[in-house]
């Protein structure tokens, strides 16, 4: 493992001497190599600004790394896949941001390969087309190991903002209910299996939706599409795609949004759990406004602020309850 991390280092510093360059042509004789490598130069390119900032303790990286690949070997013939992923995880934890790029699993049986963020965390992946994908918390994207060869089609659950690559073949990503095909473009799906809506928001480019017995729809940029789970309705309005992918800058952004609503994004975003008394209060209190804040409490501070609830803590447990008769207030005012 060590031998292999300090070739990629080589071949990436332009360090690589005749033998380890003989190594690492070797390496790339496996087209899973070859597509892990392509995402770890982008990592490496991107992250220049970084490097130039940060110091690192190699012996203690390498020493994190082998524990990390040991819990992830399942069998011997994954271990060079496995390997080149211990690769791609040392880089991560010289360049101190492993909780922010993501590293693929793949199954053995079915091939599929997959990117999954745990709660409280988000991700930055690339796909073997060069596509760019920001997951949200608690999302995943699976796609099959023959990826980019026969088509382009993803699975995505959760949230994730999508800079597709351009290509002749087709972008396909199945939410459930539908599909969304892509044309080339930026945008941000919200997909969640808990969440009562499906939402589409298209920043630039063209994508449309495609279900089964329905005419193919065409999206604008600027247009989110609301796909209802309850009675697989479809609805449409204009907005600023920014707000709907402001997470990705750590935003967050609310129109009239119910306490319910806006609980189930805090819970993802800071791995925290939300109780209400009484339970409906989720329902009846409403909130427009942005939050910034990493600070959950500094978050809920200003709920209570702005409508007059309260909040109480134990552990990761916090329950809101209602203060007075205030309603609706934006946390703008």
């Amino acid at each position: 493992m060590k031998e292999t991390f300090e070739i990629i280092y080589a071949v990436l510093t332009g360090s690589a001497s005749s033998e380890e360059k003989e190594r690492f042509d070797g390496l790339m004789e496996e087209e899973e190599n070859r597509q892990l490598f392509n995402q770890i130069q982008k990592i490496w390119e991107e992250s220049k600004t970084v490097r130039s900032y940060k110091k690192y303790d190699a012996r203690r990286s390498f020493q994190e790394l082998t524990r990390k690949i040991q819990e992830k070997k399942r069998r011997r013939r994954q271990q060079i896949w496995i390997g080149f992923s211990g690769v791609a995880a040392g880089l991560l934890l010289m360049l101190g941001i492993s909780n922010f790029i993501g590293i693929p699993e793949r199954n053995q049986k079915s091939g599929n390969v997959m990117f999954a963020t745990q709660l409280g965390n988000r991700s930055v992946v690339y796909l073997p087309d060069s596509t760019k994908v920001w997951l949200n918390s608690s999302s995943s994207l699976q796609y099959s190991g023959d990826f980019d060869k026969r088509n382009r089609t993803v699975r995505l659950r959760g949230e994730g903002y999508f800079e597709v690559a351009h290509s002749k073949k087709p972008f396909i990503v199945n939410v459930g209910p539908f599909n969304i095909k892509v044309y080339g473009t930026h945008f941000n799906v919200s997909a969640y299996q808990n969440d009562l809506f499906i939402k589409t928001c298209l920043a630039k480019g063209k994508i449309s939706i495609q279900r089964t017995g329905y005419e193919e729809y065409m999206v604008k940029p600027g247009e989110l599409i609301t796909y209802d789970k309850a009675d697989a309705s479809f609805s449409k309005k204009n907005v600023d795609p920014d707000e709907y992918s402001g997470w990705r800058k750590n935003l967050m952004y609310m129109h009239n949004e119910s306490l319910e609503n806006l609980s189930r994004k805090l819970e993802r975003r800071y791995n925290v759990k939300i109780l209400f008394e009484p339970k409906d209060l989720g329902e009846d209190v409403h909130y427009t406004g942005t939050f910034s804040s990493e600070n959950i409490e500094e978050v809920l501070d200003a709920i209570s602020i702005a409508s007059g609830l309260q909040f109480s803590k134990k552990d990761s447990l916090y329950t809101i309850t209602r203060n007075n008769q205030k309603q609706h207030k934006s946390f703008n005012d």
